[in-house]
């Protein structure tokens, strides 16, 4: 299953900048299953986390649901970076 897609398929309508949006799959060595490293400008993050995290986590939650088919755990941080102008 394609996590990369289901994640940018989630996440892309919410933040403003869409082609600065990434999603990496990452070593993930500490934790057992798949890391997925969600990157974009500190204003869309900040969209992306939403207030006291819900936005996040109802990302992670749709994900998470499509991995039980799989039976893989998935793990998602989110970065950001300061735009250059």
């Amino acid at each position: 299953m394609n996590y990369e897609k289901i994640i940018l398929d989630v996440a892309t309508p919410i933040v403003t900048n869409k082609d600065s949006l990434m999603v990496r799959q990452m070593p993930n060595e500490e934790e057992k299953g798949l890391l997925f490293l969600v990157v974009a400008p500190s204003s869309d993050i900040a969209r992306l986390i939403g207030k006291k995290g819900i936005v996040a986590k109802a990302i992670r939650e749709v994900v998470s649901i499509a991995s039980k088919i799989e039976g893989q755990r998935i793990h998602i941080k989110f970065e950001s970076y300061e735009e250059e102008i």
